[in-house]
């Protein structure tokens, strides 16, 4: 008799071609204008699928359904894929027109609709992963009591230095933060392995508060062969506003050395920004110089446009290692970034990417010079970042380790029994 499988609910944001290619989407909302994104939570889904003991469902609001729900399973993983409130019309109209009074949306129908399909899955474990997120997050607050939730940090909203450096209004920062402070409070476990937060939410909750060593499966697919170079530097993300002033004041200051390289900027932006982006490009004198690709449909296009660069130059403000250095590095680009908490693990056994203090733009545009100037140089910093690469994240360890994470969960709610320390934080 085949044994019961554990039913395991992820709550997340995630798109990806094989989910766009089973939804029915909205005229005007073509499968190839809606961009991947969240691309750690496709690799865990890649990885579960070699489960049998595990019954994953995935719960996830996406852009452009034509139909409130879509329901499908597809290599062993149940998809509940849901038309979120802010993507119906009457919405989006308001939005436009009204704009303050819809900054801050209740979500009541995106909470409503999430506990619904929970309550029919009758899952043994809750994973909400992205606690900023209120747009599917603050369903945590309204999940059954009686089933464990463990909530996974993407970042930390709470973190007094989010809003010094998150592109992001006091409104809009004050109520997402709210919520992500309570949904913390209401949750059982707290997945996370940063230790800057960990040592925030002991701070804030106290000692005893329960934090799960839990990676985020972030794992890159390693690819160094060379390719044909069209530019010098890439600065990428999935909206650039993040950091990509920085890139662009470091980047000018290398240009006054090397007044031939260029700057290919890829990622989403709105037209506000681009326009100030353009007029500052002009007093430096370097537009003709930097380039925008904008937002790409996959991550595979992302990546193949950022492979024609020959370095990346990715610096930080309140990641404390973005997925993007993990690409640059996977795919053989040096990367210049910022110190962070994070970042100076990357070079503990070797240099594997070029640091500087975040803000000193002089000292970033040395860096890039350091790489201009010497091929030999440039070179070893790529070899060593493949070595890094390869030691850092395996994402089919980090999948085992979120199924072990969920049977010390299960047998502590069951029988009482302590979580392993190596689990814990």
């Amino acid at each position: 008799m085949e044994a019961k499988k554990i039913k395991v609910v992820w709550i997340c944001h995630l798109s990806n071609e094989e989910i766009r290619g089973n939804l029915h989407l909205r005229n005007g909302a073509s499968k190839r204008a809606i961009k991947d994104y969240s691309q750690w939570n496709t690799n865990g889904i890649n990885e579960f699928k070699k489960f049998n003991d595990i019954e994953l469902h995935v719960i996830s609001p996406h852009t452009g359904l034509s139909i409130k729900l879509e329901e499908f399973i597809k290599d062993g993983i149940h998809y509940h894929i849901f038309k979120s409130e802010d993507d119906y019309f009457m919405f989006r109209l308001k939005r436009k027109f009204l704009k303050g009074r819809y900054e801050t949306p209740e979500y009541k129908v995106n909470c409503n609709g999430i506990l619904s399909i929970v309550k029919s899955i009758k899952p043994d474990i809750i994973h909400v992963i992205g606690a900023e997120n209120p747009e599917y997050s603050k369903s945590a607050l309204s999940m059954p009591k009686d089933i464990p939730l463990i909530v996974a940090l993407q970042t930390l909203m709470i973190d007094p230095e989010f809003f010094m450096n998150y592109p992001i209004s006091k409104k809009m920062y004050d109520y997402r933060s709210g919520i992500e402070r309570k949904i913390l409070q209401r949750s059982d476990y707290i997945s996370c392995r940063v230790q800057r937060f960990t040592n925030i939410l002991k701070e804030v909750y106290g000692p005893d508060i329960k934090i799960l060593d839990m990676p985020l499966i972030l794992g890159e697919k390693i690819d160094m062969a060379v390719c044909e170079k069209e530019y010098d530097f890439v600065y990428f993300a999935k909206e650039i506003e993040k950091a990509v002033d920085w890139a662009i004041e470091s980047f000018a200051l290398a240009h006054e050395r090397y007044p031939g390289i260029t700057l290919n900027i890829v990622g989403g932006y709105a037209v506000k920004t681009k326009r100030t982006l353009d007029k500052r490009l002009e007093e430096l004198g370097i537009s003709d110089k930097v380039s925008f690709s904008g937002s790409l449909p996959t991550h595979d296009n992302v990546i193949e446009q950022v492979r024609k660069s020959r370095f990346a130059l990715l610096p930080l403000k309140i990641d404390l290692i973005s997925g993007t250095i993990r690409e640059a590095m996977a795919n053989g680009l040096p990367v210049v970034t910022t110190v962070t908490s994070a970042t100076p693990k990357l070079n503990e056994s070797r240099e594997s990417i070029l640091l500087s203090e975040k803000g000193n733009h002089e000292a970033m545009a040395e860096n890039m010079l350091s790489l201009l100037s010497s091929n030999e140089f440039a070179e070893s910093i790529r070899s060593n970042a493949f070595k890094t690469t390869k030691e850092i994240r395996d994402n089919e360890a980090s999948a085992h380790l979120w199924r072990d994470v969920y049977y010390a969960v299960l047998e502590n709610k069951n029988n009482g029994t302590p979580i392993p320390n190596r689990m814990l934080r």
